[in-house]
Order: structure tokens, then C-alpha cells, then sequence
């Protein structure tokens, strides 16, 4: 499922660093859908980014990382000091990243990772419970971006025609009801583009109360 320029860069820095898949494409590939997308990475070791990709345009993207911009598509990149699971770790020389970043993960089915060296996967019960009733649930409640859990939650569970377990959606309602988000510059900055109106959000969350 990775564009060949980017598997073969990646194979390269490997030899230098630990590299690690996670998010969307492999999610993806345990629901059987095999287009090609972004790819997200976190490297175990710092490397000069600038020197590796130095024929290619980069720029810094969300929480400290990179987004390389390869002739197939983009290649999110994070060093493992400026990852989320690192932050909020006991940041020691002891950080086992393969074990932390599916533990701390949002969604269910994002609670995996891919070591490309060890070609080996890591992950939680959470992702095998999704694999077997296809329900997005949450893992780990703390998380940077509220506004997008929410976006997501309804976004996942429409484009992937998902089941949005009792848990998530009252943890998602919480959200929405006690905090005042501003849900178009959320998606804009996001996707690049708005999703849903904020009529349109309400009208979703209480259709979802409903069925419940």
C-alpha cells in the first residue's frame, strides 16, 4: 500500500533509525481498502531531515513534525521526542514507542503500530476487539485536538460505515456540549476543506442520541 519512492526512502533511513508506520494506512489495510493514501511515520533516532530529503520540499507540520512532499504524495514525519505518546511518558531512555503510541492513541483502530524494521506489528486489545465488531470506540482520552475527535468520529463512522459504540458517543457529547470549538477552522486546517457545517454537526450528534 506505500508508493514505491516513499517504501524505498524509508527502507534507506532504516538503516540509521527505527521506523515506525502507524495511523490511517494501516487502518486501512485491516478493513480491506487498499487505495493509496498519506503516510504517518515516527522515527526512533534523530537523523538530519534536512539532508535526508534534501531533494525534497519540506515544511513542519502539526505538533513539531514534518510533512515531506514525495512525487506520489506527502510523508507525515515525527521524531519519537516530539510525539504525543512521548510527551506524556515518563520521557526515559527506557520509552518502549512500539507499546506506548497504540496505548496512547484516540480511536480503537488506530491503537497499532508497524515497526519496519522488525516488520513486526504492536498493538492493543482495543484494535482486535475493532477488527471483530467493526465499532469505533476511543483508548486514551487525552488528546491535543478535541474538535477533531469529535469531526473524526462522525467522519470515520460515515466513510467507513461504522458502528459509534455508547462510549465514544457519550464521551464525544460530553465534549460538544460543555466546550464551544470552532469546528470550521478545525476541519479547514485538517482536511483543507469543511466537512460539515455546524448545523450539520448538531443535526448528527442528536440523530445519534436518538438511535441510542
Amino acid at each position: 500500500m506505500l508508493h514505491d519512492d516513499i517504501m524505498e526512502k524509508l527502507d534507506e533511513i532504516s538503516a540509521n533509525t527505527d521506523v515506525y508506520i502507524f495511523s490511517g494506512i494501516i487502518r486501512n489495510y485491516f478493513l480491506n481498502i487498499y487505495r493509496k493514501r498519506d503516510v504517518d511515520v515516527v522515527l526512533g533516532q534523530e537523523i538530519d531531515i534536512f539532508k535526508e530529503f534534501q531533494n525534497f520540499s519540506i515544511r513542519k507540520n502539526s505538533f513539531g513534525g514534518y510533512k515531506i512532499m514525495f512525487p506520489s504524495g506527502p510523508l507525515d514525519l515525527w521524531f519519537i521526542k516530539d510525539t504525543w505518546a512521548f510527551q506524556h511518558s515518563q520521557k526515559t531512555l527506557e520509552f518502549h514507542l512500539e507499546k506506548k503510541i497504540p496505548d496512547t492513541a484516540f480511536f480503537n483502530f488506530s491503537s497499532i503500530i508497524y515497526s519496519l524494521n522488525k516488520q513486526k506489528f504492536y498493538y492493543t486489545e482495543h484494535f482486535v476487539k475493532f477488527l471483530k465488531n467493526k465499532q469505533l470506540d476511543y483508548v486514551y482520552d487525552k488528546n491535543p485536538n478535541y474538535s477533531l475527535c469529535i469531526i473524526n468520529t462522525l467522519y470515520y463512522a460515515e466513510k467507513y460505515n461504522l458502528e459509534i459504540s455508547k462510549r465514544l458517543l457519550t464521551f464525544i457529547t460530553n465534549l460538544y456540549t460543555k466546550n464551544k470549538y470552532n469546528y470550521q477552522t478545525t476541519q479547514i486546517k485538517h482536511f483543507g476543506e469543511i466537512i460539515y457545517t455546524d448545523e450539520q454537526i448538531e443535526q448528527k450528534i442528536g440523530s445519534l442520541l436518538l438511535v441510542k
